[in-house]
């Protein structure tokens, strides 16, 4: 159990989605509570909260060294990623020669995990960074880490220190096609360099207690005491999957997930795991799992100066790591159509890979989405009933190289098949 029901005596497990989750008072409903007349907080309070975030971020950022902290107006905050992400604040810190470096820490927020997750996620980004700098991959430079209950860190909030990049935030879809040639193959080298770097594990990297880089867990669980159990790190690509769906099918089964249709996505896993991508043994190699636009920085003639938030990046099998970044991918098509069929911007990719780079088995994996599928399915809940079918059905077309999909036709066959699971 991650959170308990904040309603006493309420003893159920609370949701892990953000269904059962409220930003405002930080706490956590399972499914009957989620909407109950004992919770009484508003719907559309941003700016209080925003405000909110902003004194708490600047109060612990100014801690951390003498500086000058800038940050935006409150009404700003929410929706300005130079300072809040979904997952982290950030805070620029001038010196006073002019360098500037950006303080990035947790936000203090509803879906926050436990404190061992932070201090692991928060490890394993530095780690991240570490490995990155041994690679031709531009990032920026890591100074310093620190984590939530660490005695020596009077911060009080764990936290990275890292470099402030040059350039903002890549707009994809609003580049020339010239621009998009130059950041092509400018992503071309970055995938031949991480193909340079195999690691041997699947996980999230993490140091070793003698300052190693390992791969180490891929995800976690929680016990009934709310303690960490950690899966992995897998040396074969379908035990990692397998043990994620399978993880996934408890939370179901314990009121954690899917609460709106558990038997639908129950029979969604089951079919998920006889339909495996093909299984690789390694070596693997580091996956950004967030590779949309806002995370690669450019300079204004179009060159990358850096790529950001690694936070959850994972050493994967190489079917998942080097398919197409994210933000070439067409997500209309994707999403509300169900196809899988590689955009033009994947396809002057792939094309880049193949004849620029003689990296043919790179252009192949290139235009390939059948582990980004698998991902999706996995992480989308019932409650988002149009994406949810949708993209099942895009997983299922896909895997099995047809064009027509059926949910209530596929619904009777699953059952027929699997049961109900115990429902």
């Amino acid at each position: 159990m991650k959170w308990p029901c904040a309603l006493q005596p309420c003893d159920q497990p609370a949701l892990r989605s953000l269904h059962g989750q409220c930003e405002l008072c930080c706490r956590h409903f399972c499914a009957k509570h989620v909407v109950s007349a004992l919770h009484t907080c508003p719907t559309n309070e941003l700016e209080g909260l925003n405000s909110v975030r902003r004194t708490a971020g600047e109060e612990v950022i100014s801690r951390l060294v003498k500086c000058t902290v800038n940050l935006p107006s409150a009404e700003q905050a929410y929706f300005n990623f130079d300072v809040l992400g979904g997952r982290n604040y950030h805070g620029s810190i001038v010196f006073d020669d002019g360098k500037a470096w950006l303080a990035r820490f947790r936000l203090p927020n509803h879906n926050q995990p436990p404190l061992q997750e932070r201090n692991f996620d928060r490890r394993s980004e530095f780690a991240t960074y570490c490995f990155l700098a041994r690679t031709a991959v531009p990032v920026p430079e890591v100074y310093d880490c620190a984590v939530d209950d660490d005695p020596m860190n009077l911060v009080g909030a764990g936290y990275i220190l890292l470099e402030r990049l040059a350039g903002n935030p890549l707009a994809w879809h609003g580049a020339s096609e010239a621009q998009k040639d130059k950041l092509s193959r400018q992503l071309a080298e970055i995938y031949a360099s991480l193909k340079q770097h195999p690691i041997n594990g699947l996980g999230r990297l993490q140091l070793s207690s003698t300052g190693i880089l390992e791969a180490g867990p891929a995800f976690f669980d929680y016990d009934s005491n709310g303690d960490l159990i950690p899966f992995g790190p897998f040396s074969h690509s379908n035990d990692y999957y397998t043990a994620l769906i399978q993880q996934r099918i408890q939370l179901v089964k314990t009121g954690e997930a899917a609460t709106s249709a558990p038997l639908d996505q129950y029979l969604v896993y089951m079919s998920l795991l006889d339909s495996l991508p093909p299984n690789e043994s390694g070596p693997f190699f580091l996956r950004h799992v967030d590779s949309r636009d806002a995370n690669f920085f450019v300079d204004d003639d179009y060159n990358i100066t850096g790529i950001i938030d690694w936070e959850l990046a994972i050493s994967t099998a190489k079917g998942s790591a080097f398919q197409s970044p994210l933000l070439m991918y067409n997500l209309g098509e994707l999403y509300h159509e169900g196809l899988s069929t590689p955009s033009e911007d994947e396809r002057r990719f792939s094309k880049i890979l193949r004849e620029e780079k003689g990296a043919v088995e790179l252009s192949a994996l290139a235009e390939k989405k059948l582990h980004f599928r698998v991902d999706q399915v996995i992480e989308t809940d019932p409650w988002e009933r149009q994406n949810f079918v949708s993209l099942f059905s895009g997983w299922w077309k896909a895997a099995n190289g047809t064009e027509i999909f059926d949910w209530d036709t596929w619904y009777k066959k699953a059952f027929d098949i699997y049961g109900h699971g115990a429902l």
